[in-house]
């Protein structure tokens, strides 16, 4: 890169090199740890609060008089 293309001593395309470059490291390492999240089995005690506040919005959608939860 010639000096014209540097603005006061810095080199932007270099700097824009190293953020694409982070950002790409950083990406992937996010992917690494979403994969292996949604690899993991779910806890039967989530599954089981699950139904249980499934049971009380559906007990509570019956209980209102115009049937909206």
């Amino acid at each position: 890169m010639s000096e014209s293309g540097k603005l006061n001593g810095k080199d932007p395309d270099g700097r824009r090199s190293q953020r694409r470059l982070g950002n790409r490291a950083i990406g992937e390492r996010l992917r690494e740890m979403y994969d292996g999240v949604v690899g993991e089995s779910v806890p039967d005690d989530f599954f089981k609060l699950l139904e249980q506040a499934e049971a009380k919005a559906k007990a509570g959608a019956k209980s209102r008089p115009d049937g909206e939860a």
